[in-house]
C-alpha cells in the first residue's frame, strides 16, 4: 500500500503537464512494483529524486533519516527539466554537527522550520532525509552513488535555504553555494553587503577562485571533505563552474549544461545551444569548447 500510495501521490505532485516525457515517465513509475525494484532500475536507467513533503518537514522534531519504510513522507520526481521547479521545491544546505547525524538536537531544523513556515512551497530536499544513509544495502548504495552525481541539478532547480552557525571550510557547502549563485540570475554577482553574514566567506572564496584558481583557494583555507571520492567530484564541479563564470556564460546556459550532464550521465561529449554559441563539453577529458575557443578544467570523474 505504501508503495502504491507513493506512486499515486508523486504523479499528482507532477501536476498537469505538456512535457513530452510525462506519459513515458508516468508509465515507467507505474510499472515498478516495489521500492527495491524502483531503486534497482532507477540507478541504472531513468533517475528519480526523493523529496520530503512540506507537512512532514514542518512537523518533525529532528531531521528524519531516510527510511524505505517511511514512504508516506515522500514524493519522487523524475530527473527531467521542468518537474522540479523553484516555485514548489527547496534545497537545504547545512553543516553536519556529528558524523552520525547532521543535527541531532534539531537546532538547525527549527531555524529552517521557522523561516519556511510562511513561505509558499510543497517539497524539500535534504541529504539526510532524501538519500539512503549508512548502513545501506547494495541496492541503496547503487542508488546513492547515482544520486550523488545529480546534486548539482537539484540545487539548480530548487530554491536554496541555509543557516550556517559559524564559518567552517566545508567543501560541500562551498560547492552548494557556488552552484546556487552561478545558476541564479539574482545572485550571480551580489555585493557583499546584501548577503547574510554567514554567507559572505563562501561568496568571497568563490570570487577568489575566479582570480586564483580553485585548488589554490581550497588549499589556502583548508577546505575539507570527509571522503576522497567527494573531494574529486566537488573539485571538478567547482572548476567547471568557475570556468563558466570566468568566460561569462549566461545563467541559462549554465543551467542547461548541468541539467544535461545529469540527464545523460553516460555521455562523454555533449553540445548545448545557447543564445550566442554552441557549447561542447567533454566532461571526462576536461575540455569546454565555446565557439572557436577551447578551455580546460579538472575532468569530471567517470
Amino acid at each position: 500500500m505504501a508503495w502504491a500510495s507513493l506512486v499515486r501521490r508523486s504523479i499528482e505532485a507532477w501536476g498537469p503537464s505538456r512535457r513530452p516525457e510525462s506519459a513515458e515517465v508516468e508509465a515507467y513509475l507505474r510499472e515498478r512494483t516495489d521500492l527495491d525494484e524502483f531503486l534497482t532500475k532507477t540507478s541504472a536507467t531513468l533517475m528519480f529524486w526523493f523529496f520530503q513533503r512540506r507537512e512532514v518537514f514542518l512537523s518533525q522534531w529532528t531531521m528524519t533519516k531516510w527510511d524505505g519504510d517511511r514512504l508516506d513522507d515522500y514524493v519522487v520526481f523524475p530527473v527531467f527539466p521542468g518537474f522540479v521547479t523553484r516555485d514548489k521545491c527547496f534545497f537545504i544546505s547545512h553543516f553536519w554537527r556529528q558524523e552520525d547525524h547532521p543535527d541531532p538536537n534539531g537546532e538547525d531544523l527549527r531555524l529552517h522550520q521557522t523561516s519556511l513556515a510562511s513561505a509558499s512551497w510543497s517539497y524539500i530536499w535534504v541529504d539526510w532525509s532524501c538519500l539512503p544513509q549508512h548502513p545501506r544495502s547494495d541496492i541503496e548504495e547503487a542508488y546513492f552513488q547515482r544520486a550523488l552525481t545529480t546534486i548539482p541539478a537539484i540545487i539548480t532547480n530548487c530554491r536554496f535555504t541555509w543557516f550556517y552557525p559559524n564559518f567552517q571550510p566545508r567543501l560541500w557547502i562551498l560547492f552548494e553555494v557556488a552552484q546556487y549563485f552561478l545558476t541564479t540570475l539574482a545572485f550571480r554577482n551580489p555585493p557583499d553587503h546584501v548577503l547574510p553574514q554567514d554567507m559572505r566567506p563562501f561568496k568571497r572564496h568563490i570570487d577568489e577562485m575566479e582570480q586564483h584558481g580553485v585548488q589554490s583557494v581550497l588549499d589556502r583555507y583548508g577546505y575539507m571533505a570527509s571522503l576522497d571520492r567527494d573531494r574529486e567530484y566537488l573539485t571538478s564541479w567547482l572548476d567547471l563552474l568557475i570556468l563558466l563564470k570566468r568566460i561569462n556564460l549566461d545563467v541559462f546556459g549554465v543551467r542547461a549544461l548541468f541539467d544535461n550532464m545529469t540527464l545523460f550521465p553516460w555521455m562523454r561529449d555533449m553540445t548545448v545551444l545557447t543564445a550566442n554559441d554552441a557549447i561542447e563539453l567533454r566532461r571526462w577529458e576536461g575540455d569546454l569548447v565555446v565557439g572557436q575557443n577551447t578551455y580546460t578544467f579538472k575532468p569530471i570523474p567517470e
